[in-house]
């Protein structure tokens, strides 16, 4: 006799808002000038589910680590990738953050061994050698933005973990390309946004030609390297080698391209951001900063991929950072048919969004949330705190293929720069976060620098 099927265990109660907030008629207004305050009100009255309607447009904010997790790991269809990341897709192609399955999961596939731990093992020697030549300009009592040297840092990183030597010359080009495209695209937030890309506006231009120098670097490079000039172990050598294991095939010189152009922003701009707001916190924080600099003393040499173990607060330090600020802080997908979630029903071609930013603050997850404390990443802290709490790199299938990279730069770099430096805030000015495609400090972070003896 057959047994009893077991009781499905009872779906969680959610906080669902009763109705659409329909947000006044410059709701779109408001949010693209001020989107992190907007958000922020999306998610006031207190639900997980909130729908906002406004005019033709239908957003859903889900402020629940198990929503996010659904979202994140569903696999039935009901989701592709959000609208304002599909306008992306003008200096992002079909790269791995933009394309969808089935042609995703093929690069997927063929991208990752680039990111095995042998591998990340070479990239962490370049990333410390260019933080020391970085710090080695610097003057005692000097007076710097942060943030403009971290993503000079990160940017000449991404470059020679990619490209090796091959654009050392092109590393100016790259960086105003780069700048100018991660400006522009913060409009794409308006939903009108793709209506206004196509028409010959200044900011459209301005645009275009970015991504035309970035397209005259990468496809030199790519041309050379297929050419025959070997001997290469970057990125882009693993890229230019790869070939699926079903077919035997290889990426085309436009894959090969968009792949670039995603793992160049993706490894600059947000691990740049994580960076500077680690030592704007690190700077209030003296405390902090002198148990990082003893950790990082304690190697008695520069630190290097086998030490990684040895920087447990830095890699705290790196990771609260990434908690009070994530690059990410917003990340949406748009529905491809009605669904149901949470409770709520949800039509098609809504975007349904989550905040890293609004989770990672949330005081159900997180004590004391807005304070700067590292030791609640260390080891078996915060057992009981649901896993998508945190997502500083996104999750699921789709979850950054970078990650491990990320983390492996952001500890190497804090280290490197902690043995050798102290940073003290220049003036008293609170730096605000400033959402653009990445969450940016809305202002220049001024640190003096002090050599330590």
């Amino acid at each position: 006799m057959a047994l009893p099927a077991a009781p499905l265990a009872p779906r969680p109660l959610y906080r669902v808002a009763a109705a659409p907030r329909r947000f006044p008629g410059d709701f779109l207004v408001s949010f693209r000038r001020d989107s992190l305050g907007t958000v922020r009100r999306m998610a006031s009255g207190g639900s997980d589910v909130t729908i906002a309607s406004a005019g033709p447009f239908r957003l859903v904010l889900l402020n629940h680590p198990d929503l996010a997790r659904d979202l994140f790991t569903d696999t039935s269809g009901a989701y592709h990738k959000s609208r304002a990341l599909r306008l992306t897709k003008i200096l992002l192609g079909e790269g791995l953050l933009t394309s969808e399955a089935p042609f995703h999961t093929r690069q997927r596939r063929l991208i990752l061994p680039a990111f095995h731990h042998q591998r990340l093992r070479a990239y962490a020697e370049a990333m410390v050698a260019r933080t020391e030549a970085l710090a080695s300009t610097w003057q005692d009592g000097q007076v710097l933005d942060a943030d403009e040297a971290m993503m000079r840092l990160t940017l000449e990183i991404a470059a020679g973990t990619l490209f090796g030597a091959d654009v050392g010359d092109d590393v100016e080009t790259v960086r105003r390309a780069i700048a100018t495209c991660v400006e522009l695209f913060r409009r794409t937030a308006n939903p009108l946004a793709g209506f206004f890309l196509k028409l010959p506006l200044p900011s459209t231009r301005r645009l275009n030609a970015a991504v035309a120098d970035l397209d005259r670097v990468v496809y030199r490079v790519i041309a050379g390297r297929r050419a025959g000039h070997d001997g290469h172990t970057d990125l882009l050598a693993m890229l230019l080698a790869a070939q699926d294991e079903e077919t035997g095939a290889g990426m085309t010189d436009q894959q090969v391209r968009d792949e670039v152009m995603t793992l160049f922003l993706a490894g600059h701009e947000t691990t740049a951001n994580a960076l500077t707001w680690a030592l704007y916190l690190l700077a209030q924080h003296p405390d902090a900063e002198a148990r990082l600099q003893a950790e990082a003393d304690a190697l008695g040499r520069a630190p290097s991929f086998d030490d990684l173990p040895r920087l447990p607060f830095a890699r705290q330090v790196f990771a609260e950072a990434l908690r009070l600020y994530p690059p990410a802080w917003i990340i949406g997908r748009e529905t491809t048919r009605a669904v149901e979630i949470g409770g709520a029903e949800v039509p098609p071609r809504s975007t349904v969004f989550v905040s890293p930013f609004l989770l990672h603050r949330d005081a159900r997850w997180w004590d004391a949330p807005e304070v700067f404390r590292p030791e609640r990443f260390a080891p078996g802290a915060g057992a009981d705190r649901p896993k998508f709490a945190y997502l500083p790199f996104g999750a699921g299938r789709r979850g950054c293929i970078g990650e491990q990279f990320a983390w492996t730069e952001g500890v190497l770099v804090l280290a490197a720069l902690a043995q050798r430096w102290r940073l003290h805030r220049a003036d008293d000015r609170e730096v605000r976060p400033f959402p653009s495609i990445t969450l940016r400090p809305g202002g220049p972070v001024r640190m003096r620098a002090e050599r330590r003896s």
